[in-house]
């Protein structure tokens, strides 16, 4: 089997696995019992968990292979996904932190490895070409299978969307055993790779927190992040009071609709290209979500979650290239300071997740929601005014 077969197969049986759990993964917990509070907690040191150990599983990494990392990954998966079944909450706890361990293991491995691996062969491939297969495989196989396991699996048998991902990420770790290629040479770690390190984090450091205009752009570009605290992690709930049987259907218009604003992001990207835009957006989002939040008709909430999703992943794509357009002040330290930013996200969106689940318990999921919209309202007015006084004053 060749490497870029051996990608895409691992993407598919990789994405198979995630997509038994993921649209079940929220409610799942809530009907073992777990409150909103604790699920948020869950949640949080998931967060907190990848964060932490992002950086130590990368330089375990480079000493003990790609392979070997990706084998350490599947283990961690499937020992956290086992202790879901159970029904304690210090296990549920440590779950999170294996499962957060698993994706710092699995995080960038494999396409850093393809791109090795075949660079150690003198293979000439189309990355962008394969990146972009594999991503629409994935979105496919996520589509169909998240609805099985949502439409007919949870519904048949609660734990057994947990069993079939365990089943399928045993498979693939025999897979990855048999037929991904080891590469021979590891990279290993030097203390003056380390103090070069610790060089380019200060500097980033300095260029990114010292200056009034990087905070605020930080501050600006989590704003969605916050926005969708609720909705991503607690849709499943909402739709099951209203109607269990749709759960399914809407993970399928979730992947669909992910794949309509990127399609719609990549025609309009000239229109979209300002940053006052994603303020624009922002307020559309929010408009949405109170709307839906009132509105009880469960097919009209289905619409305006969808064009939610549209929303939420063209304002995604904006971030991310806003980023690397206003934020990164130099090509020496662009990596760094964009790792920056995503530690000040992981670390926001997990203490906001504690949050949000301690206020679902006392004031429900909706009254949460409106909460989180009113905050992010306030904080977008107050940006729009400040931009709109530094206007005046210049002139």
């Amino acid at each position: 089997m060749n490497n870029t077969k051996f990608y895409y197969l691992y993407n598919i049986l990789f994405t198979i696995a995630l997509s038994f759990f993921n649209p079940i993964l929220y409610i799942f917990l809530l009907s073992k019992d777990f409150s909103f509070s604790e699920v948020g907690i869950y949640l949080s040191i998931f967060w907190l968990a990848s964060f932490m150990t992002e950086l130590p599983c990368g330089a375990i990494t480079d000493n003990i292979g790609a392979k070997n990392s990706i084998l350490l990954s599947m283990i961690f998966r499937v020992v956290g996904l086992i202790l879901l079944l159970s029904n304690s909450l210090i296990l549920l706890y440590i779950s999170a932190i294996l499962s957060a361990i698993a994706e710092s293991f699995q995080s960038g491995t494999l396409t850093s490895w393809l791109v090795n691996v075949n660079n150690k062969n003198n293979e000439e491939i189309d990355i962008d070409k394969v990146f972009s297969r594999g991503s629409l495989y994935s979105l496919f196989f996520s589509a169909v299978i998240g609805f099985i396991s949502a439409k007919y699996v949870y519904i048949y048998y609660k734990s057994l969307s947990i069993i079939l991902s365990m089943l399928v990420f045993i498979i693939s770790f025999l897979f990855t055993y048999l037929f991904m290629q080891k590469l021979e040479e590891t990279q290993k770690i030097s203390i003056e790779k380390l103090k070069g390190s610790i060089v380019t984090v200060k500097n980033s450091l300095k260029e990114t927190l010292y200056v009034k205009s990087s905070v605020f752009l930080m501050i600006l570009f989590v704003i969605p992040s916050i926005l969708d605290l609720g909705p991503s992690n607690q849709w499943q709930a909402v739709f099951e009071k209203l109607d269990a049987d749709i759960i399914g259907y809407i993970w399928v218009g979730i992947s669909v609709s992910g794949m309509l604003g990127s399609v719609i992001y990549e025609r309009l990207s000239s229109k979209l290209s300002k940053l006052h835009i994603l303020y624009f957006l922002v307020v559309i989002n929010i408009s949405m979500l109170l709307v839906f939040i009132f509105i009880q008709n469960v097919y009209i909430k289905f619409v305006l979650f969808m064009l939610y999703i549209i929303f939420f992943t063209i304002m995604s794509i904006q971030v991310n290239i806003f980023m690397h357009k206003y934020l990164v002040k130099s090509d020496e330290n662009r990596t760094t300071t964009v790792s920056i930013f995503y530690t000040f996200e992981s670390v926001v969106v997990a203490l906001l997740l504690s949050v949000n689940g301690v206020l679902t318990d006392k004031v429900g999921i909706e009254n949460t929601w409106i909460i989180f919209t009113v905050i992010v309202g306030i904080i977008v007015i107050s940006f729009i005014m400040v931009k709109l006084k530094r206007k005046l004053t210049y002139k």
